[in-house]
Formats: structure tokens, sequence, C-alpha cells
């Protein structure tokens, strides 16, 4: 019936009839800090279509709240979740089933273990003493310290598969993750990664270390939250158009 009605009715008759329609028809729900969600989704869609996305997500911390991958969830996504932390480990398992958790860190030299640094906010946990010593200085309180597992980047992005989308927040590490990528193996479609120091007694400063190390890679800043920076594959994207 609605196909039926779609032809007897004029396009400019049609955008009227969704003009009419209540102002929550067309709202956008956004998991993150500042939607980059809304512009990973759309960039996605852009590059692949509509269909479910594939993604890993360094440091998911908790399932929804401040969470890069949740909208991808939500939309029928999958992937994989590392996650050092054994509380928030446990919670992604709970609430985010078709996903795989890592309950591990990112090692640089081949560590098995190291010790994480459990601070209060959970969003601050890191395995930079320096970060949580300056963290402690802020006024942010150390809850806990713990060993845990660690796995090197390559081995889980060749767990993860073939992926649309990768998220790094690792608290002071990121940079260090992401130079032990193997760029010519892996390449996720879009990247976004913290490219801001947190600071709460000084304006934060941007990582422009981050932003060249990822040009080096062919990857450009697709946009920009200040808080984090969203990064186009640049062979994917000239493909595209290409192809057009």
């Amino acid at each position: 019936m609605r196909s039926f009605l779609k032809k007897l009715l004029s396009p400019k008759l049609i955008s009227r009839i969704k003009a009419c329609q209540p102002a929550s028809f067309f709202q956008k729900r956004s998991y993150s800090q500042c939607g980059e969600d809304l512009l990973i989704a759309f960039v996605l869609e852009l590059m692949h279509g509509k269909r479910p996305m594939r993604y890993v997500d360094i440091g998911a911390n908790h399932p929804f709240h401040i969470s890069n991958t949740a909208l991808l969830y939500a939309a029928g996504g999958q992937g994989v979740l590392v996650e050092p932390d054994p509380y928030f480990a446990g919670l992604l398992r709970s609430k985010r089933p078709r996903d795989s958790i890592l309950e591990c860190g990112v090692h640089f030299s081949g560590e098995s273990h190291a010790e994480f640094y459990v601070m209060d906010p959970p969003t601050l946990n890191t395995f930079s003493h320096q970060e949580m010593t300056r963290y402690a200085a802020m006024g942010h309180r150390l809850n806990a310290t713990m060993q845990v597992k660690l796995m090197g980047i390559n081995e889980i992005l060749e767990q993860a598969g073939p992926l649309d989308f990768m998220n790094v927040d690792v608290e002071g590490l990121d940079c260090a993750i992401l130079e032990k990528v193997d760029w010519e193996r892996f390449r996720p479609t879009c990247i976004c990664v913290e490219t801001i120091t947190y600071e709460t007694l000084q304006e934060p400063k941007k990582l422009n270390d981050i932003i060249e190390l990822m040009h080096k890679h062919d990857y450009f800043p697709y946009a920009d939250t200040f808080i984090n920076t969203i990064f186009i594959d640049r062979r994917q994207w000239m493909s595209r158009w290409d192809k057009g």
C-alpha cells in the first residue's frame, strides 16, 4: 500500500507530508561526548551505505555513556571492545552481547602485563604512571591499582577482522598505540582519537603529534570536536570518488 501511494504522490507532496511530522520524528540520538558518533555514522553511511558496521573500541569503558560505538551497535553493528577494567568489561558483556570483549590493555614492546590505575572518575583510568600522577595532582582520586593482561594492537586488529571504524581513547597512550599499527595491513575507513590533553587547571593543548602521525599514514581529518578528531582513510575516500 505504501509503495502504491508513493507512485501516486509527487515528490514535492511527499516532502510536505514529511514536514508535518512531529519534531521527535526528526530527532537524532547521540551517546558520544560531543556528538562524534553522529558524524561517524554519517560518513560511514556515505562511504558504505546503510549496513551494519564493524568496529574496534580501544578503551571502551561504559557500554553507552560517552561511547563512540554505541550508536553503531544500536544500528545493528558489532565489533571488538577492549576494556582492562574488570567491572566495565563485565558490564560490556552484559549490555552489548553481540560484541566481543577483550579484558586487557595494549602493549608496546611485548610485555605480558602492566600496572593499571583505576581513577575517580573511571573515564580517566590509565596505564600511564605519568598521567595518573598528573590527574592526582588535579585532585582526582586513585581508587586502585591492578596488574592487567596486555595484547598487541595488531593482534587485536587481526582478531577484529575487516573494520569500518576504530576508536582509540586510552588516556595518554593514544599516539604510542597508533605508532604500532601495521597500517598496510589494517586500514579502518574511519578512526576517532582523543587529540587534546585533559586539563582542569589550564587550557587543554591540541596533540598535534597524533594528527601528524595520521597524516603520515594517509588519513585526513574529516571533523574535529576539539576533544576528538575523526580521521578518514584517504585511499578509500579517493577510491569512492574514482568509482563515481
